[in-house]
């Protein structure tokens, strides 16, 4: 047990360390925290708990007493120890413990990589395995040291002294649970708000008993955020095709990681230029804060949520299957992979293996880039004539490591190559600089290919999309990269569409990635109206809209001229459920937003099932 009970010291330190992303904290919540601190130390702990319980008892062979049970013991309580430090560090750059996401990242193919995490990080944790490891060491060290320095410790009535503990940690766990459902009840938010601060705490919400017994509930209902489950239902109708229609070559470009605010004339030059000639969408939203749901909303126009079920059925987008019935050349390429995200059993998943071309994983993205670019030119002169094509690449120049080469410095000083475990607000100026030399490497790729569409006669025949999947936040509102918030900087890119016959425009309404099919879909003959097999809207036609969803792996963002809200899709009531302004800070009056935006909740929660039969 001597082993045991320093895992937990060790494991109270660790977790120690999540407090400070609290601050301040109300006398309330130090106390709730401070029970769940202990309490949820021993939970974590009981994988290496019952082999020191089980090894005390005399029906145990000896040999597992000894060494062998220690080194055992010492095992699970290390790769717990590891795996809560870890989930530290995740926590603390991207605000969400390890989750679904983060698993799907470690174990798809092409995950890992798509971190291009660098040296110093990759030394880094090494270092931290190593400290840890080492720390464990130490404890088994010390369990296994003379009884003198640890009889201090033994109780005179062992039993009563188990039993007492037991007791104390009942009480304790009881009251916590008894704590949170009545601050949920309550809707006291400094208590509900601070729940997600420790790795898979489980709320108890025990509202029914709460309400037998005279508490008053003030939340709001009549809102049910639960996802919906069952079978697609997508399209809604089948298409309908103009009997006159002229198949129209189509080049969609997408840019990893390419916040609105870097299109300008001195970073891209190029791509500035022909924004002039294009429908340029100022105030452009992306459908997710990450690449999956980004893209997902961009290829399908549905929300985010909607992902899942399409990637359990391998559903093909009706863009895709429009071009592909059409007889379109399809060219589809990325400097990173089709596995990660699972695209190449989503978006793509008509589409031959061979047929998706990806980045060679010995090479940076920027170099991916240059090379795909020229192939991609290769392409268009060699493709068969007199056949539409579509041509699609994903850049990934602007995400980080955020490497360029050396001629493409338009900022200094910028940083070094990241430690992602170490960043700190104070460096993210030098880090910004360095992304910035990276977009305007995007920027000379996007150029080529411009201007290599009018040299063809091609740029006033061809569909020409070009945007970002999502943004990048440099901790202006807290956080690094995205996937972590749905702050401004996150969910913002640029757009820019070409159009054969339409004469350049400046649209400042606020565009989703929902937008792009129905958009591109009516310039390929098809009549229906857009709700038949999307959320968005044709750019365009006349429109007006009250808000626009945002998703990530489990949450969806309402986003309106004023406020965001933000809530779990897979939740009954409100629970999780947090609003800010527009340009994100906090609003603590969640009862106010919610009775004047029911009517967008309703919308956004019926548009979930929209599909689903």
């Amino acid at each position: 047990m001597r082993l045991a009970l320093l895992n937990l010291v060790v494991t109270l330190a660790i977790l120690a360390a999540d407090f400070a992303q609290m601050a301040p904290l109300t006398a309330p919540t130090t106390a709730f925290l401070g029970v769940v601190w202990l309490e949820y130390a021993v939970i974590y702990l009981l994988p290496a708990f019952l082999p020191a319980l089980l090894i005390s008892t005399r029906s145990v062979r000896s040999r597992w007493r000894g060494p062998t049970g220690l080194f055992w013991m010492a095992l699970i309580g290390a790769a717990i120890q590891l795996l809560l430090v870890v989930d530290h560090f995740v926590y603390r750059q991207f605000g969400y413990h390890l989750n679904g996401f983060v698993w799907n990242l470690l174990l798809t193919p092409g995950g890992i990589e798509s971190m291009d995490a660098g040296g110093s990080t990759v030394w880094f944790a090494v270092a931290i395995v190593a400290a840890v490891l080492l720390l464990e060491g130490l404890a088994v060290a010390a369990a296994r040291a003379p009884l003198g320095l640890w009889r201090w410790l033994a109780p005179a009535r062992p039993r009563r002294a188990v039993g007492l503990t037991l007791g104390a940690f009942a009480t304790l766990a009881a009251g916590e649970r008894i704590a949170f459902s009545l601050a949920n009840l309550a809707d006291y938010q400094p208590i509900v708000a601070a729940h997600g601060v420790f790795p898979f705490y489980m709320p108890t919400r025990m509202r029914k008993i709460a309400l037998a017994l005279g508490f008053p509930d003030r939340r709001e209902h009549g809102v049910e955020l639960s996802a919906a489950n069952g079978q697609l239902a997508y399209p809604r109708a089948p298409l309908r095709l103009a009997p006159e229609r002229r198949p129209l070559d189509v080049l969609w470009l997408v840019a990893e990681s390419w916040r609105a605010d870097s299109l300008d004339a001195e970073v891209m030059p190029a791509t500035t230029r022909f924004a002039h000639e294009a429908w340029d969408f100022r105030h452009h939203v992306s459908g997710g804060n990450g690449t999956r749901m980004a893209v997902f909303s961009m290829f399908y126009g549905l929300y985010g949520s909607y992902w899942f079920p399409f990637l359990s059925e391998r559903k093909s987008p009706v863009l895709v299957d429009r071009l592909l019935d059409d007889g379109y050349q399809m060219r589809v390429s990325t400097s990173a992979k089709f596995s990660f995200p699972e695209f190449d059993k989503t978006i793509w998943t008509r589409l031959h293996h061979e047929t998706l071309i990806e980045g060679d994983e010995e090479k940076r993205g920027f170099e991916n880039d240059a090379e795909q670019v020229t192939e991609l030119l290769a392409w268009l002169d060699a493709r068969e004539s007199g056949r539409p094509f579509f041509a699609f690449h994903f850049f990934e120049s602007p995400h980080a490591q955020y490497w360029f080469p050396d001629d493409c410095v338009v900022r200094e000083p910028y940083s070094k190559p990241l430690n992602y475990a170490l960043l700190t607000k104070e460096e993210m100026p030098l880090v910004h600089a360095r992304y910035l030399n990276a977009v305007h490497h995007l920027d000379r790729q996007l150029g080529r290919l411009f201007d290599g569409l009018r040299e063809r006669g091609l740029l006033d025949t061809t569909i020409v999309v070009v945007t970002g999947d999502h943004g990048e936040e440099f901790m202006e509102k807290g956080r690094f990269g995205h996937h972590s918030s749905f702050s401004e900087e996150q969910i913002r890119t640029p757009l820019l569409i070409k159009l054969p016959g339409e004469a350049p425009r400046v649209v400042e309404q606020v565009t989703s990635h929902l937008d792009l099919v129905p958009t591109l879909l009516a310039r390929l003959g098809v009549v229906n109206d857009p709700a038949d097999y999307s959320q968005g809207v044709d750019l365009g036609q006349p429109f007006a809209r009250d808000f626009v969803v945002v998703a990530d792996w489990d949450h969806l963002c309402v986003r309106d001229d004023q406020q965001k809200g933000i809530f779990p899709v897979a939740q009954r009531g409100f629970l999780g459920f947090h609003v800010t302004t527009r340009d994100d800070a906090p609003l603590a009056d969640k009862a106010a937003y919610r009775a004047s935006r029911i009517d967008a909740l309703l919308s956004v929660v019926k548009g979930q099932a929209a599909f689903i039969r």
